[in-house]
């Protein structure tokens, strides 16, 4: 299954056909071109058997991948399992996910900075301050700034 189909993602189809009830006796293979890690994680949280990238598999890996997810395997792309080996090797707290950027961005937040602030101080313009603080509260697993620098403040040094 790709990722990105014309209805709906692939992830969410392959999550519906994760609760099909009783369940389906099938595996499903993500063959897609996208490699972002959120995508990876999502599309194997959701279920899948292997992820590969179309655009550097053979015809006959293709071949070897389905029968070996077909059998109960698990496959991926060589730069795939890279990603998820690093993902395991990373240290376990969630402010080392942030980019320098990001850090900069909740250091100036947890000073007391606005949104316009953080942006002059920073020269960066305050559309890039809101997608960094997204990513910053995706990364933390919050929704707010209070929470956001609740966590700054509480990290371990």
């Amino acid at each position: 299954m790709d990722i990105k189909l014309p209805a709906m993602s692939g992830i969410d189809c392959l999550r519906r056909l994760k609760r099909i009830n009783p369940p389906l006796l099938c595996h499903v293979l993500m063959v897609t071109g996208h490699e972002d890690n959120s995508l990876v994680f999502e599309a194997l949280k959701a279920g899948a058997s292997g992820y590969l990238l179309k655009d550097r598999i053979s015809v006959r890996e293709l071949t070897t991948a389905i029968t070996s997810v077909s059998r109960g395997g698990a496959v991926m792309s060589p730069i795939i399992a890279r990603k998820v080996v690093r993902y395991f090797e990373e240290p376990t707290t969630p402010f080392d996910g942030l980019s320098e950027r990001e850090w900069e961005v909740l250091t100036s937040l947890s000073h007391g900075l606005m949104y316009k602030e953080i942006a002059h101080q920073l020269s960066i313009s305050l559309d890039t301050v809101r997608k960094h603080l997204g990513s910053i509260y995706r990364k933390l697993h919050v929704r707010s700034r209070t929470d956001a620098v609740r966590h700054y403040l509480q990290r371990p040094h």
